[in-house]
């Protein structure tokens, strides 16, 4: 049974809650590259029937999917994303090119992808849909916003706990889908947005038990994501700080931030807002191109399922 924790209201937050798990996060990725069927999101996730059944209705139960008859009369349905869920898309995208930017692509990601208008391989970014500034964690800054307290949080069994290796080999998060899967997960890389360091304090934030902080922070350490900094020595404290590759998870972040600000609040108000520091004007972002920086629509990305070769010298 689920049990419900009060933490800081956070609109990433609800996006995972709609969103789901890891399971469900590959079909919304294979309904983007043209799945519709029930054995075709089977044969590509590669997910247990029970599972993906119980994941598709939890996605048609949140609007992301809606079912249509396959072809007319027939008994069988179809899937299919949802104007909301077809608003996922620029998130699909940032997610796919922290994969390839960090090489931890699982094999139902792609190798790299190009842009149909310029014809040019190329990584999704994202921009300020004001003035055109490259979006990043340094780029913007965090207030609290009309919608700021607190909210109960269900903690499902299902993320309370990582499937890790020995207790002093944690299994690294594989890709984004990995991280945002596990709910705990998202939450701990979120309060680095707000400053968030140190252990007590990320527990405190989170109200989260301290054998999964321990158990996740570690995780993140192994992968890449996180870096330990010495504070004190007597005992020996750390903070933990994002890495290169973890900074370069905000732009994903925020895109779930937004898609929930715009889908999910309902009556509410937003309980962050975020202003970019070159225009000062709360955050409505893009996703483009790199090479011509012009948008990108599910009609004009191209995947590539194998790497580019490097030229080798002469």
């Amino acid at each position: 049974m689920a049990r419900t924790r009060k933490i800081i209201k956070n609109s990433v937050h609800t996006a995972l809650n709609t969103i789901g798990d890891r399971w469900s996060q590959l079909i919304i990725q294979e309904a983007f590259r043209g799945a519709t069927r029930y054995e075709e999101f089977r044969a590509r996730t590669n997910a247990p029937r029970n599972t993906l059944s119980n994941r598709l209705r939890g996605l048609v139960a949140h609007g992301i999917f809606e079912q249509r008859a396959h072809r007319e009369g027939a008994a069988r349905q179809s899937y299919h994303l949802t104007s909301l869920g077809l608003d996922l898309f620029d998130s699909v995208l940032i997610a796919w090119c922290w994969g390839i930017r960090w090489d931890a692509t699982t094999p139902n990601g792609p190798a790299g992808l190009v842009h149909a208008g310029c014809g040019k391989s190329m990584l999704p970014m994202m921009v300020c849909a004001h003035c055109g500034g490259d979006i990043s964690l340094h780029a913007c800054r965090h207030h609290p916003g009309p919608g700021a307290g607190f909210e109960e949080a269900e903690v499902p069994r299902l993320h309370r706990r990582r499937q890790s290796g020995a207790e002093d080999a944690p299994r690294p998060p594989a890709d984004v889908a990995d991280m945002t899967g596990d709910r705990w997960t998202g939450l701990i890389i979120s309060t680095q947005y707000f400053g968030i360091h140190r252990f007590d304090d990320i527990q405190s934030m989170l109200n989260i038990a301290t054998n999964i902080l321990t158990d996740r922070l570690r995780s993140l350490v192994a992968g890449g994501v996180f870096e330990r900094r010495l504070y004190e020595m007597s005992p020996p404290r750390y903070e933990y700080w994002l890495t290169k590759k973890g900074k370069d998870l905000y732009p994903h972040a925020l895109s779930l931030m937004l898609w929930a600000d715009q889908w999910l609040l309902g009556d509410e108000q937003p309980p962050v807002i975020v202003t970019h520091n070159k225009c000062g004007k709360p955050v409505e972002a893009d996703v483009v191109c790199s090479e011509c920086r012009e948008p990108l629509a599910v009609d004009n990305v191209i995947e590539r399922r194998t790497k580019e070769k490097k030229p080798t010298a002469a």
